[in-house]
Parts: structure tokens; sequence; C-alpha cells
């Protein structure tokens, strides 16, 4: 019977080296989760960046790292150290629908080998195998879907970092093939073969014939069969674009039957390039929207500047013809009062006079007023209102005022008509005579 030392999958140094990385991730993992909380000074609204990298885009990425496979059929008997681990390669495609969610799909390769080299052989039975070598190589293909737990935090502090915990399902197609040396030993007696094992006697009376011989075998296999994934991802932001990872994951093989191993372990490393415009192109659109608005206000301004100036020009243009036409009436009023003492006015004249602080005028007053324009209808007809100077200028000037607009009326109610009274101009108190005289309004014939 053959001798067998059988080694196992993780040795005991590996299994501390593998206690230790597995302490070490998760103390970064509960010490960013930690670390995750709201800050009570709060922090810039990552809304936008989230909206640019992690709503409605899609990704790439490529892996590649170590794999282990748990319960193959063949055994490993003073194999290599280096033939419980394997290489893996892989990529995929991931479309992030929200921020704590994504889709894609998979592709893995990676192969898993065992070996056996026998340090003694059992001669008890024939053939006695000296050497095996089993190896498998696989693709794995899956579709899957990641949660990020870390969103449970949206106002956390380390916005670089994501964890992403995966599952989903999986096809495995695997093709391999077990190479073997065997020695094989039969002697021949009496024309009977037989395996040459134990003792052999011969004698001067026998036929024997000894035969040896090397038989080596290579047979091929394969399978395929359902997985079913599950995945630990933490991922590093370096820039909007670019995202580098490391990645847990462990394959449970469906319905394996005999030659399928049990599990498939993965530990790799990740680089994700994310379809999103890079941040200078974000600063520089953002900043060109921000810089076109800020010259449409500036526009607009410019705009409401031209309007108030030409409005405060059409201004200043009445407010200076206001003035010269102020500036004439005031020289016309000057030259009256210098004349009138001197020039005999020959101009036909009638004079409305009023009580004090009073606008309206008697019945007498009117009946003569309507006799004089009866006498003067169809001439045009100047107007001056005047008051005495007790009380205010201001007040003076309004009482002014109201006299001139009530003969005004009372002529326009005879015939005149608005353009036949000019220059109708109220004066106040501005000859400064504190007599009931001035109290009046003083019609000419023109």
């Amino acid at each position: 019977m053959q001798k067998r030392r059988l080694i196992p999958l993780l040795l005991p140094d590996r299994v501390k080296i593998a206690s230790v990385c597995l302490v070490a991730l998760f103390s970064v993992i509960f010490s960013v989760t930690a670390s995750a909380q709201t800050d009570e000074n709060g922090l810039p609204d990552k809304s936008e960046y989230n909206k640019d990298v992690r709503t409605g885009t899609w990704s790439i990425y490529a892996q590649g790292g170590l794999s282990w496979a748990t319960g193959v059929w063949y055994e490993n008997v003073n194999a290599k150290k280096s033939y419980g681990m394997a290489p893996a390669v892989g990529g995929g495609v991931d479309y992030t629908i929200r921020p704590w969610v994504r889709v894609g799909a998979e592709y893995m390769w990676s192969r898993y080998r065992r070996e056996q080299r026998l340090s003694s052989l059992d001669a008890a039975q024939m053939p006695i195998k000296a050497y095996g070598n089993y190896q498998m190589n696989y693709h794995n293909a899956k579709l899957g879907a990641g949660f990020n737990f870390m969103e449970f935090w949206p106002r956390r502090q380390a916005q670089w970092l994501n964890i992403w915990v995966g599952t989903g399902a999986g096809y495995m197609m695997a093709k391999g093939n077990e190479y073997g040396i065997y020695f094989n030993t039969t002697i021949t007696e009496n024309g009977i073969s037989k395996p040459a094992t134990g003792n052999i006697n011969i004698d001067n009376n026998s036929s024997v014939s000894i035969q040896g011989n090397v038989r080596t075998t290579n047979d091929h296999s394969s399978f395929n069969r359902f997985y079913i994934p599950a995945s630990l991802h933490m991922e590093f932001d370096v820039s909007r674009q670019v995202t580098i990872g490391l990645k847990g994951e462990m394959d449970f093989v469906m319905n394996r039957k005999d030659i399928a191993p049990k599990n498939l372990a993965f530990g790799l490393v990740t680089l994700r390039y994310n379809f999103v415009p890079g941040k200078a192109k974000k600063m520089k659109k953002h900043y060109g929207s921000r810089l076109a608005t800020m010259d449409a206000n500036l526009a607009d301004a410019l705009r409401r500047a031209d309007a108030e100036k030409a409005r405060a020009d059409k201004a200043e243009a009445e407010r200076q013809r206001l003035a010269q036409e102020n500036a004439d009436l005031q020289r016309q009023l000057n030259d009256c009062q210098q004349n009138r003492a001197t020039v005999v006015v020959e101009k036909p004249e009638h004079t409305v006079l009023f009580d004090n602080n009073s606008s309206y005028f008697t019945k007498e007053q009117a009946e003569e007023l309507k006799a004089f324009a009866q006498q003067y209808k169809g001439k045009k007809l100047s107007l001056l209102a005047e008051a005495s100077s007790s009380g205010s200028k201001e007040y003076n000037q309004l009482l002014s005022e109201r006299r001139l607009e009530r003969v005004a009326k009372a002529l326009m109610k005879i015939g005149f008509a608005a353009e036949d009274l000019k220059p109708s101009i109220a004066i106040g108190s501005q000859r400064g005579i504190d007599a009931a005289e001035v109290r009046r309004v003083t019609i000419t014939v023109e």
C-alpha cells in the first residue's frame, strides 16, 4: 500500500499571516466607519460629486491577485508550498445606478494545482504510482450587484473611501488534466504472468521471466458549474476618474459532484476607470457657467444703467427747460413791475377782488366779470393772480394759484378757450404788499 503524507492547504505560518491581514483589514474598516460620523460643524455638500461620479455612470476595471481552491478531490502529497495558491486576473464593467448600488458583469481566469511526490513506494501492489500532477484552468463569468454601506453616513468625512458588499450569480467553465508516472514489475512463470510483489523464489527447475516497465498517463477532465459569489470590496478614489481597491471574494460552487472544488477564494487588487468628466473639466464647466451667468447679469445691469442714464438725462433736460421758462417768466414779471409805474396801460383790464385767505369771489364780482368778458369775447386775455404778504410765501403762492384757477374756469364757462388765457401767472405775495387791494386777479385784454 502506498504511503502518503498529506499537507494542508494553509500551513501554520500562513494561518498566522492570514489572521494578521484579517485583523488589519477589519481594523481599517472599523476606524473608517467610526470616522464616518457626521461632523458637528458640517461638511461641504457632496451631492454634486455623487451626482457626477456615482449616479447613472459607467466604469470599467481590471483586477489581479491570488486565488485558493478548497475541497479539491486530488490530494497534495509532499507538494510545493506554492501549489496552495494560484494567480488570478480578470476585469469587468459596472453601471452605478445610485451612490449606494451598482450592477455589473465580470470575468475571471485562474487555476488550481495539486502535486503528489511520494517519499516512499510500497511494492506490495502493482502498478506503483511514483508521481502525480493535477492542474485545472477555470474561467468564471458572473452578473452581480454591489451595495455601498458607507452611504449610510451621507455627510461622512471619508468621502474618498467606499466599501461595497456584493453578490450575484456566476457560471464556471473549467478544463484540466492529471499527469501520472507508474512503475510496474511482472513475473511470468509456467506461462502465467502476475505482479512481482513480496519475496520471489527461483530454483534451477523453474522457467521464470521478470519484466519491468514505466507507464505515464495524461487524463483530461472538464466541468461546468454554477456558483454564488460573495465579495467585500474596499475602494479608494485617487481622482474623479481613477479608483484603486482591495477585494476579497468567496465563490460557493453549486452541484459540484466529484470533480469541482467546494469553494474558490480570491484576494485581488483592482484598478477602475470611471467614465466621468475630470475635475479640471468639471471646474471649467462650473466656472464657465458662472461666468456666463455673471456676463448676463453684467449686460442686464449695463442695460438698466443706460436706461436710467437716459431717464436722468431726460429729467435734467426737462428741469433745465422749466428753469429757463421760470427765468423768462420772472424776467417778464420784473419788467412788468419796473414799467408799471411809468407806463400808462392803455390795454383794458378788469380786477376780481377776493377776501382775505379766500379763493372764492362774490356773486357781484361774478356778474362784473361776466359783463367784462362778454364785452371782449374772442380776444386774448392775460391773467395775473396775487395775494397779500400776510402768511407764509408758500401758502400765499398756493392761494394765488387757486384764485387764478377759479377766474380761469369762470372765463372758460363764458366761452373763452384755454389758449385764449395766456399768459396766466400766479405770483403769490412777491410784491410784498399787505393790503386788500392785492388780493386779486388782474385780467388784461391783449
